[in-house]
Formats: structure tokens, sequence, C-alpha cells
């Protein structure tokens, strides 16, 4: 099903709830930019909450409704809080307080432009470094003595509480939360869909935790011994792409320390074709040959050599057993494309090889059993439909999944038993 082309094979963890603090006079961007980032992002729910659940005025000619307010406001993970007119939300106790409890539980706390004057407020800057909007600088020192505020900087992470410059450092903001949960593979994926070309990770400042530093000066396994699986805080130990970012650091200094991470990441985390990508290349900056990657195996697929792709798979499980080159969606993504390439016979032929390599997937059967219809092969369609149904209770898919595929499975197959 083309829709579910994004979505994993396996049921996803759960997403990132985020909350973005809005006012009357907000500033667009300031709220706009993490909504567009996080909106963007697969593992992120981002919603709109405000002092009042009540319509509001930003910048004098945007109307915007929350759909909370701090009353009614459910668990977050994130909280954004952008610049504007901060001026009366400071000054408002009952505000103060709920950011103060809502720091208790949430694992990121960040501010964009003037809305660290809000976080000050709630205590959440003293003996910390951060920064703000260039014309605030000087006002939030003032307002927090006990940090160093910074200028000159896109935005500085103190682990929790995050800060940026104004207005459209919210998005290197958003971006870098996005790389240190995800990956900052994932972090450019996100910038390159939003044309952002600004996005540079090294203009922050990141004072970097401690379990991190340990793996960069004694390595990953002396690191493991010395921390627990708790940070002390609402925050994990580690983030999965904070991990995978040092893992990528490493690559060229320490090659065969990165080679370690990410075969701990895929012991610990689970398999994913991107692990493997990132052992591939440690293994050959030690000299070891690795198995082609997900990349270049995915070109070879995009461009219809499904031949190839089959045998060096083959080759693959039997020189290096669960060796994952490619995943379910990476397959599916494929076949369409060869489809809407107008290579109606190697689409069939990759959707059909899907099933066979994840047989379990309703998706999978989904997408064959559509590309067996639009290629005439009624039965064949039926037949692969009905597979699809018989795999959804199993699938693990979340209720939303399982009811668009049940939907469009029993309208093709009424469709297609129709018409024969």
């Amino acid at each position: 099903m083309i829709a579910g082309l994004a979505a994993p094979a396996q049921q996803a963890e759960k997403p990132l709830s985020v909350g973005i603090f809005i006012y009357p006079g907000v500033e667009i961007l300031d709220f706009g930019g993490p909504s567009e980032v996080f909106g963007s992002t697969q593992g992120f729910k981002p919603f709109l909450v405000a002092y009042k659940k009540e319509p509001m005025v930003s910048q004098r000619f945007i109307t915007v409704t929350p759909q909370y307010s701090i009353e009614d406001c459910p668990p977050t993970d994130v909280l954004v809080f952008p610049g504007g007119n901060t001026g009366p939300m400071m000054d408002e106790p009952e505000l103060i307080e709920w950011i103060k409890e809502r720091a208790k539980t949430t694992q990121f706390m960040v501010s964009v432009c003037t809305g660290a004057g809000l976080l000050s407020r709630a205590g959440l800057l003293d003996g910390k470094e951060a920064t703000t909007f260039h014309g605030f600088i000087s006002s939030l020192q003032k307002m927090t003595p006990k940090a160093a505020i910074h200028a000159d900087t896109r935005f500085v992470d103190n682990g929790q509480v995050i800060t940026t410059a104004g207005v459209s450092a919210g998005i290197d903001g958003a971006l870098h939360v996005v790389s240190r949960v995800k990956g900052e593979d994932v972090a450019r994926a996100t910038a390159a869909y939003m044309e952002y070309d600004k996005w540079r990770p090294g203009e922050g400042k990141v004072i970097e935790s401690a379990f991190l530093t340990d793996i960069r000066r004694d390595g990953l396994e002396k690191a493991l011994s010395n921390h627990t699986a708790s940070a002390g805080g609402v925050q994990p130990l580690f983030y999965r792409g904070e991990i995978l970012n040092l893992a990528a650091e490493l690559l060229e200094s320490n090659p065969a320390e990165s080679a370690g991470i990410y075969q701990w990441l895929i012991k610990t985390q689970g398999p994913a074709p991107a692990l493997y990508d990132g052992l591939g290349a440690a293994w050959k900056k030690t000299g070891r040959k690795a198995p082609v990657s997900n990349k270049d195996f995915l070109k070879k697929l995009n461009a219809g050599e499904v031949d190839w792709a089959k045998k060096t798979a083959a080759e693959t499980a039997e020189t290096n057993p669960g060796w994952m080159l490619f995943s379910e969606e990476d397959i599916n993504q494929a076949g369409y494309n060869l489809y809407y390439a107008e290579k109606q016979t190697e689409a069939v032929a990759v959707l059909r090889w899907n099933t066979e390599q994840f047989p379990d997937s309703a998706n999978a059967w989904d997408s064959l059993s559509e590309a067996y219809e639009a290629t005439g092969q009624t039965e064949l369609a039926i037949k692969a439909g009905e597979k699809c149904l018989a795999k959804l209770p199993q699938s693990g898919y979340d209720d939303n999944r399982k009811a668009n595929l049940t939907k469009a499975s029993k309208e093709r197959l009424e469709r297609l038993k129709g018409g024969r």
C-alpha cells in the first residue's frame, strides 16, 4: 500500500510527544520552524499548547488555535517555548509553576529566541549555559545572573535544557533534538526535505554527557561498566542518535571502536540497514571486507537489476549470516519506484520477492496485490490481498494502520471479485 511505505514493518516505537507552547504575539517562525521539523520527522508527534485554550493572534495577522491548554495538556517528552511577546507570559505565576512541574518529567525543555525568558523565570537556566535572540542577550543575563549567556551561537545544549538564538535558529534547535534522538543522518534528511540548507551541527555549543565523554576516552565497554542504565534524571543514559553520531565520528580516528559500537547497537537496539552500513564502513577502514552498502544495493535495485539484487542478497546471507542489507520498506519502495518508471515486470518481481523475504508482512502482501491488480493479474491479486488480511491480526501495526490496510484490501478484493 503506497500510504504505508514510510511505516516500519514491525510495531513502531511510541513517538515522542512534542508540546509547542504558543501565546498572543508569538513569533510565527519561532513555533512554525520547530513544528515543521518535528511534524516532518517520523517518531515525533507535535501539538500546540497554550496558557488558555482559545484562538490567539501571532504577529498581528495570523490566528492560531491550540489543541490544549496547560490545564489539559497530555504528557510531554519535548516542550518548546518560542519567542515573541513573552513579557506577559513571564508574569503569569501559574504558567511558570506549570513549566517547573513539566521539567520534572519532560526529556527536552527547548526555548527559541526570547522564549528563554520563560525557562529563566522557572529557574531552569540557573547554573547552565544558554543563548537567545541577539537583542535579548543582555536582558536574559540580567534576569539569570547564575547562567552564562552566549552570543553568536545557534543553540546551546545542556542535556535536558536546550536554548536557541532567534527566530530561524529554532529550526536548528529542533534538528539538534532529532539528531540526538534519531541520529544526524535523520536530521539531515529532515533538513533536506525542508530545503533548509543552514543546518550546521557544529554551530551549536553542546555540553556532552559524562557517558559519551567516557566512551570517547575509554571506549564503550568501560563506559558501560562505569554507568548505570539511567542518567539519574528524566533522560535515559543515552539516545540512539547520540551513539550513532559518535560511532560515525570515530570512523576515521578509531574505526575498531566505531565497529564495536555498531555491533553493540545491533545487538541491543535491533538490526537496521543503517547500522550494518556503519559496521561495513568501519570494517573497510580496518581492512576487512564488507558487503555492499544499503545505498548501493538499492541504487541497482531501483534501476531494475532484480536478478543482481537477489544474487547479492543470497551471497551476503551466506558470507555474513544475519547481515541486514535492506528493510521491507526499502524493497516495497523500490517496487513502486519501478512501477512509476513504467517497468511493471520488474516492479511485480521486486514486490513478489519482498513477500518471500518478509512473508509475515501484511504491507508487503498488500503492495503485491495492488501491483497484480494494476497489471491485470486478477487471481494473483486476490490471493495476495487475502494473504494481507490473514497477516494483519499478528502484524504488530497500530490500530490506525491496521484499519487503513483492512479497508484498502477489502475494497480491492470486492472490486476484483466483482469484476471476474
